[in-house]
């Protein structure tokens, strides 16, 4: 019976071969992984704190959802005053899930598309808290603007955060300066102008 001899060209090729079939589904298998997280947003659910509330006025659509670019008059829409107890239910990367505890209806707090590059944690932060806010110390003007969701001339900055809250960081970058652009709605802007850090006007 003949001897069978191997050629050690080709096993060296089958050698490399092999390899790169390794590093390949090495590779693929990274790649899936990083399809299947980009495919549907991280979300996680928390333990609400008992006493977690509304830190400013919140503007809800017809469709019960709060946009982060801060429509204050969206269509259909209603507002859920500051200090409204709430229970998070669910957070991932583009909302926040959350029930109103007076009325144990559900609502959804969403990133709008100019605020996806920022981090949802930051908006946890900015409109949810334990416990209800003081404002005994601000100016009739702002507890009035806080009381009825609007903007007085005489509010403080810290009054209009809490009765509109944020404006949309594209359009104010900073609460330093003394023009802060809130949406109405989809088409509509307005601006709150400052004087000596109160409200001066409102310009359509």
């Amino acid at each position: 019976m003949p001897r069978t001899s191997f050629n050690p060209i080709t096993l060296r090729e089958s050698l490399r071969i092999a390899r790169l079939m390794r590093m390949g589904l090495i590779a693929l298998g990274l790649i899936g992984a990083l399809m299947s997280s980009c495919a549907a947003p991280r979300s996680y659910a928390i333990a609400s704190a008992s006493h977690t509330m509304l830190q400013t006025n919140l503007r809800v659509d017809g469709r019960r959802v709060a946009w982060s670019v801060g429509y204050i008059a969206p269509p259909g829409g209603s507002v859920l005053p500051m200090c409204t107890p709430v229970r998070i239910n669910q957070i991932n990367r583009r909302e926040i899930r959350f029930t109103d505890l007076r009325t144990n209806v559900a609502y959804r707090y969403a990133l709008h598309r100019s605020a996806r590059r920022t981090s949802i944690d930051d908006h946890v932060q900015r409109y949810f808290g334990e416990g209800c806010p003081d404002v005994s110390v601000l100016s009739d003007a702002d507890q009035a603007g806080i009381r009825d969701g609007e903007i007085y001339q005489g509010m403080s900055k810290e009054g209009v955060l809490r009765a509109w809250g944020y404006p949309p960081r594209h359009a104010t970058p900073t609460l330093n300066g003394d023009r802060w652009t809130y949406w109405r709605n989809r088409i509509n802007r307005v601006a709150v102008q400052f004087e000596d850090g109160v409200v001066s006007s409102l310009q359509d």
